[in-house]
């Protein structure tokens, strides 16, 4: 009986159950039919779940429905679900918000479908819909579960013990010793019986758990080395894919696509201090090594983000770390920044440790939300907040005001497709993300989703041959490479639609908006990129988040 309890006890304490706690949201911020609209999407950490789904109009139009359901790249719109209805939020005029189940784990998007005056409008948000957390189950439901349990085993032994016992004896007579020794018997098979049910059920979840984890999300582990060259200093990337125990296909390195024209979006960030910010875009030797020549960086110990997306769509950041070894002869440049090529970039800022600066020459001191900051290239930036407070898990318009060298609204330009880009790194390392003016998702995987959409093809066949697909991909990035800037943004922004500034307050061109939702409590660093008279121009800032 003892030992009956105890499997009892770890098949209880081995459930798992969905959560609407999960993984940091997806954000977006796009057209739906004539109205502009900012979405927040919260995916489950364990799958199956449920997903909350936040949508912001702020034109309050009257008369709209608005529905969302969950659309996988290996089922397409055919094999999908009916939508699930969004409801308005009582006291918040424009807000909506839904639920949705994620059946499975894989790419997948959010369809958001807007129907009006008969007419139907919809938008894709890609979704990397993946396990990342096992659950144990609550004291408080484990404990009722366990007493109730116990019951079940002695009322479960008490019938078979009684049925061969007592089945037989008439109403009123006496149990005879051969009716007690039937029912002791009966009592051992009973417990017998129990014993194999709860140790077969245990051994059936035990597997069921044991394939769970196995497809939980496991992210790339990559080595980072630096090497010094004739030509300069060089940093080598190896990828470890032996991780890839589970979406084989989903993630396959082979099916890398370029996102805003680059394979690879790398960002350089020292440790402790975050003084020092370089965004580059390394070069494939083959599947798994990448090299990127450096810009003139002083030592010390690094993070490296790596942003990269598939052609089923998946996109992900691979996490690594890189050491520049202490160089006496290093100095910082007069101009504070050098742009390595047209694309690559990196800067100098103040110590998040408020200690004096290392670094010699002049630097740029990062701002505060509400205060004019100067950036490099006599450029001025103004991040415009009413409050200057941000709370943890709330959605916010990060607004931007760039102005040029006299002090009047810059004139922005298209950078890598993009008015803007953004990284936001929480002082420990802990949260980082690479924003843009259209949310935080991958526009290479929303362009995937939506091909492959429109092909009406499902599952994973007729997908491009491994060994000559990278090839074609290298091809296509070369010939973007070879693209002037504005052929090329005119290419990579396609029908993307961006923000148009258009009250007195505001000229065109000359703010730069990032939706995004801080996700947890803590100090962080911002920086943004924009492009202004042909240069590529970086701005920090800093800012807690309550």
């Amino acid at each position: 009986m003892k030992n009956i309890l105890i499997n009892f006890f770890l098949l209880i304490g081995s459930l798992a159950f969905s959560s609407h706690v999960g993984s940091p949201g997806v954000i977006y911020e796009g057209l739906l039919g004539e109205y502009r609209i900012l979405a927040n999407v919260n995916p489950p950490d364990v799958i199956p779940g449920i997903a909350l789904v936040t949508v912001i109009i702020p034109e309050n139009p009257e008369g709209i429905t608005l529905e969302v359901r969950p659309v996988y790249w290996s089922a397409g719109l055919k094999g999908t679900p009916v939508a699930d209805p969004m409801l308005p939020v009582n006291g918040e005029p424009g807000k909506y918000e839904g639920e949705l189940w994620f059946m499975a784990g894989g790419t997948s998007s959010v369809q958001v479908i807007l129907k009006e005056n008969g007419e139907t409008f919809d938008t894709i948000i890609p979704i990397m819909a993946m396990p990342t957390a096992q659950k144990d189950m609550p004291l408080e439901l484990g404990i009722p579960l366990t007493i109730l349990g116990i019951l079940l085993v002695i009322l479960m032994v008490t019938i078979l013990a009684s049925a061969m016992g007592d089945s037989i004896r008439e109403p009123g007579q006496e149990r005879s010793k051969k009716a007690n020794r039937k029912k002791q018997i009966g009592m051992v098979i009973g417990i017998a019986v129990v014993g194999l049910i709860i140790r077969g059920g245990k051994s059936w979840w035990d597997a069921e758990a044991n394939m769970y984890r196995s497809s939980l999300y496991k992210p790339f582990e990559a080595k980072s080395f630096f090497q010094q060259e004739s030509d300069g200093d060089y940093m080598l990337m190896k990828i470890d894919s032996t991780v890839l125990d589970y979406g084989r296909i989903t993630r396959k390195l082979s099916y890398m696509v370029p996102d805003h024209g680059k394979l690879m979006h790398l960002f350089l960030i020292r440790k402790g201090d975050l003084d020092v910010f370089a965004h580059i875009h390394p070069q494939r030797i083959d599947t798994l090594n990448y090299k990127v020549k450096l810009p003139p960086l002083p030592g010390g110990d690094y993070h490296v983000f790596a942003d990269i997306t598939r052609y089923t769509g998946f996109s992900e950041t691979i996490v690594s770390d890189l050491t520049i070894p202490d160089r006496k002869d290093f100095n910082l440049v007069s101009n504070q920044e050098v742009i390595l090529g047209r694309d690559d970039t990196y800067t100098f800022s103040n110590p998040v440790t408020n200690k004096v600066s290392t670094l010699d020459g002049d630097i740029m001191v990062c701002g505060k939300p509400g205060i004019k900051t100067d950036l490099p290239g006599g450029y001025t930036a103004i991040w415009e907040t009413e409050t200057g407070k941000f709370d943890a898990g709330k959605l916010y318009n990060l607004d931007f005001a760039l102005f040029g060298q006299a002090g009047e609204p810059a004139k922005l330009e298209p950078y890598l497709g993009m008015m803007g880009h953004a990284v936001v790194l929480k002082h420990d390392g802990s949260v980082y993300i690479h924003l843009h003016p259209t949310g935080n998702y991958s526009m290479g995987s929303q362009q995937m989703l939506l091909e492959r959409f429109e092909t009406g093809k499902i599952g994973f066949t007729n997908l491009p041959t491994v060994h000559s697909f990278p090839d074609s991909i290298d091809r296509v990035i070369e010939f973007l490479d070879q693209l002037p800037d504005a052929e090329r943004d005119s290419l990579l922004m396609g029908d993307m639609s961006h923000w148009e500034w258009t009250d007195e307050e505001h000229e065109e061109h000359s703010m730069v908006r990032f939706p995004y939702a801080f996700p947890q409590e803590g100090n962080y660093r911002i920086w943004i990129q924009v492009k202004i008279d042909g240069r590529i121009v970086n701005g920090a800032f800093d800012v807690e988040v309550e």
